[in-house]
């Protein structure tokens, strides 16, 4: 796709967690060529080192902290030293997030909590470090990448759905108590997106359907991660300025369609007729 740059987030700064790889490189990019100067964080400093040089080879401004956001002090630290800094913080993406268990029978209680403790403590720690800071601004937008597991079942990933939908609710929690202080809360829930976990794990054959016929999904292939960085971009600007509390769906139109009629043995007798 084409990216429409802006500078909309002149002037900003972003933390950005799990930017890495994938979605959160994709929104570290995106918010720094509109401007921001973006605090990548995740659990290794390649990866990182990495997003930081692509942003900085086209003329942006990063740099890089290793940490893990379900570990408090490990949150202080990275809050602390992004303060030390910059003096505030006026963006936060929660995207860091683990997908990895087996079917519900088989997943094990200490798998269960992991998940939580990254996808959720983790997501709950940064967004209490930073909000006190922007409470004090009365200025700041949050944004949780959460998913369309969180409105309806998608495989095994009993932990990982249930992750999805606490971030959803918390983040409607968060805009009730943090709006009237001038900060915004809100989610992008992403569908099927073109990562390197969708083409780890599909066939060709699969990953041919998903990227060029993809039957269920009425726009009929994946989700770019640089259409979901662009949604977050504009969540984060002040043209978003009346928009907290949501979770935009952003999923090629796959959750609009209950996908009934399209499994029938035939077709329905249409009415009218």
């Amino acid at each position: 796709m084409t990216e429409t740059i802006t500078t909309r987030l002149s002037g900003r700064t972003a933390i950005v967690t799990g930017a890495g790889r994938g979605i959160g490189r994709s929104i570290a990019q995106r918010l720094a060529a509109d401007g921001a100067e973006v605090l990548v964080v995740g659990r290794t400093l390649e990866a990182l080192t990495a997003t930081v040089d692509v942003i900085e080879a086209a003329g942006g401004k990063a740099w890089a902290m290793a940490g893990d956001i379900s570990a408090t002090a490990d949150v202080a630290g990275i809050v602390a030293e992004a303060l030390d800094r910059w003096g505030h913080i006026d963006i936060l993406v929660n995207n860091a997030a683990v997908f990895d268990e087996p079917p519900f029978l088989d997943v094990d209680a200490e798998t269960f909590r992991r998940t939580f403790a990254i996808n959720v403590t983790g997501t709950f720690l940064m967004s209490q470090a930073v909000a006190r800071g922007m409470v004090a601004c009365r200025s700041g937008a949050i944004v949780h990448i959460s998913s369309v597991d969180a409105l309806g079942a998608d495989g095994p990933v009993t932990a990982y759905t249930a992750t999805k939908a606490a971030v959803v609710s918390m983040a409607r929690t968060m805009a009730m108590e943090l709006s009237p202080h001038g900060v915004r809360i809100n989610c992008v829930a992403p569908g099927f997106v073109n990562t390197d976990m969708v083409h780890k794990t599909s066939t060709p054959e699969v990953l041919r359907h998903m990227l060029h016929d993809f039957t269920r999904v009425p726009l009929r292939r994946l989700v770019e991660p640089e259409e979901i960085a662009a949604t977050v971009s504009f969540l984060v600007s002040d043209e978003a300025s009346a928009i907290t509390g949501s979770n935009l769906v952003v999923d090629g139109g796959l959750t609009a369609n209950l996908f009934v009629m399209e499994t029938l043995p035939e077709s329905m007798i249409p009415l009218g007729e």
